[in-house]
């Protein structure tokens, strides 16, 4: 009787130990915000300031562990699509068919609008530091060198339109470009333009760059690219799938996400950088996830359609 109540007591340690450790992994939470709009982009600040935006002409902040509407100082509203973060300075960008913004978060958490022009809707914003940002969309890409906004590509109908940028100094970006009705890679070095192809013309969708020697571009059917230094290959380690890969982030060279989705919202996607390759996560239905930022394991946002939300943690 003692040894079976010995046996006993060390079976119901290990339940609660493996309860426990069940009860502590982060999970996915849904994180109701007040909006219906498509989250375009999260980001935080070096100081722990988190801002998203959102194709309605929304940005919230995160504070005190809430997420809440600020102003946005364009009086003309227009969607916002991308946004980086320099230190404790966040910039935005955005836009429709006529007309482009820039917007600057300054360290105190004031918004003001800096660049407006009617050139087109700007989608994409990448950049060295507050003196070496590039931006780009519709029939246009602009580099700020810390003064003013200097034109580098002005498109034709038959050109490639650039919509993502993913910059390695102020000399040298690469630029996802919608042509026909794929995507190539536009690349400018020194005052050059080169067009890249990637497989047989792939949809792109977003392009990030951690180092001068680690990027990544992620595109439809489940297609990752990678940079090696000098050019980008295919991660053929992935299953040729019917889903869209909308964007990509990582924190350090053994750390990530890439998030997307398909069609109504029924198959979302994650994949979480682990070991060296990527690999499937759940936790999340019934939503198109197009952007990801990730702290640590134990702090990730995904954001996508229909202003839906989520928190790891």
């Amino acid at each position: 009787m003692r040894t079976i109540k010995f046996g006993l007591f060390i079976s119901m340690i290990v339940l609660f130990v493996a309860g426990c450790s069940v009860f502590h992994s982060p999970s996915w939470n849904q994180v109701e915000i007040g909006t219906t709009h498509t989250i375009e982009r999260i980001q935080f600040t070096s100081d722990g300031r988190g801002y998203l935006v959102t194709n309605g002409g929304e940005i919230f902040a995160y504070e005190n562990d809430g997420w809440n509407e600020i102003a946005n100082p364009d009086t003309l509203n227009l969607p916002l699509y991308d946004m980086d973060v320099f230190g404790n300075i966040v910039y935005i960008c955005g836009g429709d068919d006529s007309n482009s913004v820039v917007i600057k978060i300054d360290t105190s958490g004031n918004a003001s609008v800096i660049m407006r022009d009617t050139l087109g809707g700007l989608t994409g914003i990448d950049g060295l530091d507050t003196n070496s940002i590039w931006v780009c969309g519709n029939d246009v890409i602009y580099y700020f060198n810390g003064s003013y906004w200097a034109p580098k590509y002005l498109a034709n109908s038959w050109d490639p339109h650039p919509f993502k940028v993913g910059a390695l100094s102020g000399e040298t970006a690469f630029f996802v470009a919608s042509k026909d009705s794929g995507s190539v890679l536009l690349k400018y070095s020194n005052g050059t333009w080169n067009t890249v192809t990637l497989g047989n013309g792939d949809k792109l969708n977003d392009i990030f760059f951690l180092n001068r020697s680690t990027g990544y571009i992620v595109g439809n059917e489940n297609k990752i690219y990678y940079y090696n230094g000098s050019v980008f290959i295919e991660d053929t380690s992935m299953e040729n799938l019917d889903i869209s890969l909308y964007a990509v982030y990582k924190s350090d060279i053994n750390s990530g996400y890439i998030v997307g989705g398909l069609g109504s919202g029924l198959n979302s996607t994650i994949y979480r950088f682990n070991q060296g390759k990527w690999e499937k996560e759940e936790g999340v239905k019934n939503a198109i996830l197009r952007t990801v930022y990730y702290s640590d394991e134990n702090d990730v946002w995904i954001g996508g359609d229909l202003g839906k939300l989520f928190h790891k943690h």
